[in-house]
């Protein structure tokens, strides 16, 4: 009865704070595929990456594209210190790339496919662009194959390749930026189509999350920001990077290998990941949602933990989901780019 206590007190504490994905969660999944490369034998994996990214490695590259979100507003405001090449290919990639512009570089981060249904990524309509994250990990994938050339439109160069790839390798095994959930007119959930979209919640962007803890319901804050955030707190508490790194990286996950050619994977990994997006939005009831018609995304709205309907609560079902995806998305980024810079 003890140690339940204390694991729920905890969770509580936990559940109160709030802490950034982009300095942890990105950082482990880096850390994890620069562990996995040092460990291998691929000498021309390590002298290109080591040339392309300036001497940074993947765990310091990791964070580059959420930085970089920062120039928005604050051009001056962040610095890729040390690196002026790093920084003037990624000014062009935003320049091209702007937030307010019908191409976002925002939008590269994810995509909304309906967790309503069984749906996967292709053939579905809603929810999916053609610069979203399942069509921006191949696209930089064939720039760093040679097949589309540096020269492009959207401002890809080979290092900014490699920088936005390690980023999306760790987005896409964030089931919210994934899977999202739609709202009728009347706020309940529904299976969207093409002739009625609905309101998404924007990857839970526009819900705040309530979740169980001792039995009471505690505010969680933004559901999107508690996948990126609180989890991965709750998953490694005070264990150093470093430490992680080696204990995953050393240790093979379950059901991680990918097949066919590396830019087929993006899609793979978006149909893996959308059933625990949908046990992520299943594990709750929605009440409050809020919408103006012609918008496409909800206003605001809450997501609380069911009662009862599940062996686990929330925070701990959700920490252990997280740990087992960034440990396999640090696999699979340093086997991608084994396999890009593999000259045999």
């Amino acid at each position: 009865m003890k140690k339940v206590t204390t694991l729920l007190l905890l969770v509580a504490l936990f559940t109160a704070t709030t802490h950034g994905y982009g300095p942890r969660g990105h950082t482990l999944v880096g850390a994890i595929a620069d562990w996995r490369i040092a460990a291998s034998a691929n000498q021309a994996t390590k002298d290109e990456l080591n040339a392309l990214l300036d001497g940074l490695t993947l765990e310091q590259a990791a964070t580059l594209p959420d930085s970089i979100k920062t120039w928005d507003t604050s051009p001056n405001g962040f610095h890729v210190t040390g690196h002026p090449k790093i920084e003037s290919a990624l000014r062009a990639f935003v320049k091209v790339n702007p937030a307010t512009g019908p191409i976002s570089h925002h939008d590269f981060h994810f995509t909304d496919v309906p967790v309503a249904g069984d749906e996967h990524y292709s053939p579905g309509e809603v929810g999916r662009s053609d610069f979203d994250i399942v069509h921006m990990i191949p696209f930089c994938v064939r720039v760093l194959q040679g097949d589309v050339p540096e020269a492009n439109d959207r401002q890809i160069t080979k290092s900014v390749a490699v920088i936005l790839l390690v980023h999306y390798l760790g987005d896409i095994h964030q089931p919210l930026h994934v899977g999202a959930e739609y709202f009728n007119a009347s706020g309940s959930p529904f299976e969207p189509a093409p002739t009625n979209k609905g309101f998404a919640d924007q990857g839970g962007n526009k819900l705040t999350l309530f979740t169980l803890s001792a039995g009471m319901e505690v505010s969680a804050g933004a559901f999107h920001h508690y996948w990126d955030g609180q989890t991965v707190e709750n998953a490694f508490g005070m264990l150093s990077t470093s430490t992680i790194a080696q204990r995953l990286g050393s240790k093979e996950p379950a059901n991680w290998k990918l097949t066919g050619a590396v830019t087929t994977w993006s899609e793979q990994l978006a149909n893996e990941i959308l059933p625990t997006a949908r046990e992520a939005h299943d594990r709750l009831v929605f009440s409050q949602i809020k919408s103006n018609s012609g918008d496409k995304d909800i206003i605001s709205g809450h997501a609380e933990e069911k009662k009862k309907p599940h062996a686990t609560f929330y925070a701990i079902w959700a920490a252990a989901v997280v740990k087992d995806e960034i440990h396999k998305a640090g696999w699979r980024l340093a086997a991608l780019l084994e396999a890009l810079h593999d000259p045999t």
